[in-house]
């Protein structure tokens, strides 16, 4: 609805500040807690289509490594986490109105 009554979705600069009280990457803990990955959900943008490079669908699907595309790639990615750490590692793409027949 906010795009049809022409919302832009754009954040002016002016309004944005930083973030207070980040923790630096030095004081990260070296133990990972990976139970963590169980309320974790992999998001991967997938909104343009490869028009620019000759193609009529979403660029995830470009064969890149023998049959597998981009999108192969990140989900076998997604099923090897699952798989190493023992946890239902959620995964979502995120489509443009371009690109969402292509991946459902």
């Amino acid at each position: 609805k906010s795009l049809v009554s022409g919302n832009t979705g754009m954040i002016p600069e002016s309004t944005i500040s930083p973030a207070p009280d980040l923790a630096r990457a030095e004081e990260f803990s070296k133990d990972a807690d990976t139970s963590l990955l169980a309320s974790t959900v992999v998001l991967k943008l997938n909104g343009g289509l490869g028009t620019g490079m000759g193609l009529d669908k979403a660029k995830s699907l470009l064969k890149v490594k023998g049959d597998d595309t981009f999108l192969d790639l990140t989900a076998k990615q997604i099923i090897s986490m699952r798989k190493d750490f023992g946890m239902k590692v959620k995964f979502m793409l995120m489509n443009s109105f371009s690109t969402s027949d292509d991946t459902l």
